[in-house]
């Protein structure tokens, strides 16, 4: 048994580990580096390597470009003609699982709302039922660009003169 073992940390054993070590290291950073004329004959060697792990990456893997923030609200009108406002991502605990499953919905409405907003009305109206709701709007709120500067100001990413709001539809509440 012990022959065994020594045969198995055999010296080519370790230049075969420390070759694909470096050879993945290198990798990693031709993946990651900006274009250049040297990165792009590198990628030529390393592009196939990278794409079967899955690792063809661009510069953004060390500090990716962080997209603009929306927020999806909505206005049910009640039978009484009352407007009531509401932000349902307020809701929502960062920590609970459901919350990444319902951001993705209301993305998902607020990109097609052809497609997706009478489902999304029609849950609200019933989620809403004790207002006797007759409609539902959904809003879309779109933040502008808003820099370190303007947080040193004291002020908020959603603030008004930040954010392009659109109202996407007015869907009717199914009356029973």
């Amino acid at each position: 048994m012990g022959m065994i073992l020594k045969r198995a940390h055999s010296p080519l054993a370790y230049v075969a580990m420390s070759v694909l070590v470096v050879w993945h290291c290198i990798a990693m950073v031709v993946a990651t580096a900006p274009d250049s004329q040297l990165t792009q004959s590198a990628r030529a060697l390393f592009d196939p390597y990278l794409t079967l792990f899955g690792l063809d990456q661009n510069w953004g893997f060390f500090a990716p470009d962080v997209p603009t923030g929306f927020q999806f609200r909505y206005t049910v009108e009640d039978a009484a003609g009352a407007r009531h406002a509401f932000t349902p991502d307020e809701a929502l605990s960062r920590f609970h699982p459901d919350s990444i499953w319902l951001r993705d919905r209301y993305k998902t409405v607020m990109r097609d709302p052809e497609t997706y907003a009478q489902a999304a009305a029609t849950a609200i109206c019933r989620e809403h039922a004790a207002l006797r709701p007759v409609s539902v709007t959904l809003i879309d709120i779109e933040q502008n660009e808003f820099t370190p500067a303007d947080r040193l100001q004291g002020k908020h990413p959603l603030d008004p003169e930040f954010v392009n709001v659109t109202e996407l539809k007015a869907i009717p509440c199914p009356q029973p």
